[in-house]
């Protein structure tokens, strides 16, 4: 990382000490799209709508700060890439719904946390440390019993077996995509911070757009043509407001992601990030009255353990 005045150490020492913060603030907004999506009428048409609004909502954000031309062509290709990655794995991710039950299919689809670190370690040398892989193990522990009722080892037995079922390809595939364009991620906005190391949160915002461009422009062909266009227009004017809501919230959600890419490790990021589906499940107890129960509880309790891991981890380096 370079540093170029002691304006710029300034900054770097703010992000950097608040970059938990900024992980849990994007782990809400994550959450509440995804509430969105999943209270909408159809899930995929709510997809293609937010989309849109992403893609106005960049729009607007370039015709205010211009066009980023400056970047080059080394930018502007990770961002294709990271696209493209995005718009399969959001396309994996449907078609493994439609193939396999969600039992199967979310605790898989959720374990990058697992792999990433050992990924990071191998393509960005990054150093994990004890702390952190516990904290990874932790987290990924609290994420499996609140999926299968604190059947820990249940679900591990489900998990094997899916290995050996030839439908749950389109999870595994959803699992590698979400590994590569992690990793892919984190190698663009360390090129950011090298090319433009004063201005992380344009960074982050810059590179969200251009990938999110791409990657919707990918998905919404896909589900115009499978999809009839009746179907689309009418729940689009049932969820257009509920779309807008959840393009802004995706905006920030991984906006900010791109921004604390930039500081953090990839390891760390990825298992904060499942906190998002800690406050998912808490809000399903809140609006369906589900009762809290002892795994929810001890789910919860092995999140924070994995944070504060993560926090002691960081304060020690």
């Amino acid at each position: 990382m370079i540093v170029k005045s002691t304006n710029s150490k300034w900054k770097f020492y703010i992000l950097a000490n608040n970059s938990i913060f900024l992980i849990f603030v994007s782990s809400l907004f994550h959450s509440f799209w995804n509430i969105l999506t999943q209270t909408s009428n159809n899930s995929q048409c709510f997809s293609a709508l937010k989309g849109i609004w992403i893609i106005f909502i960049g729009v607007a954000y370039f015709l205010i700060t211009g066009f980023p031309l400056e970047i080059g062509n080394e930018l502007f290709m990770w961002a294709l890439i990271s696209g493209i990655l995005h718009g399969f794995y959001i396309l994996s991710l449907s078609r493994a719904y439609s193939t396999e039950d969600i039992s199967y299919v979310y605790p898989i689809a959720r374990s990058a946390p697992v792999f990433v670190p050992l990924f990071a370690w191998f393509f960005l040398g990054e150093k994990i440390s004890l702390l952190v892989i516990l904290a990874v193990l932790v987290i990924i522990s609290a994420i499996y019993i609140l999926h299968f009722d604190a059947k820990l080892i249940n679900g591990l037995k489900n998990m094997c077996r899916a290995i050996k079922h030839n439908d749950m390809r389109w999870t595994f595939i959803t699992l590698f995509l979400v590994v590569s364009y992690s990793l892919v991620d984190k190698m663009a906005m360390d090129k950011y911070m090298f090319y433009y190391p004063e201005t992380p949160y344009s960074n982050g915002l810059t590179f969200f757009f251009l990938e999110a461009v791409i990657g919707f422009i990918i998905c919404n062909i896909y589900i115009f043509n499978k999809i009839p266009r009746n179907e689309i227009m009418n729940n689009w004017s049932i969820d257009w407001g509920k779309c807008f809501l959840a393009g802004v919230a995706t905006t920030f959600s991984y906006g900010l992601i791109c921004v604390v890419l930039q500081f953090e490790k990839l390891s760390t990021i990825v298992s904060l990030r499942q906190v998002s589906v800690l406050m998912v499940v808490y809000w399903g107890c809140w609006k369906l009255n589900e009762p809290y129960g002892r795994k929810r509880i001890l789910a919860g309790l092995l999140v924070i353990l994995g944070v504060i891991l993560i926090s002691i981890d960081g304060s020690v380096q």
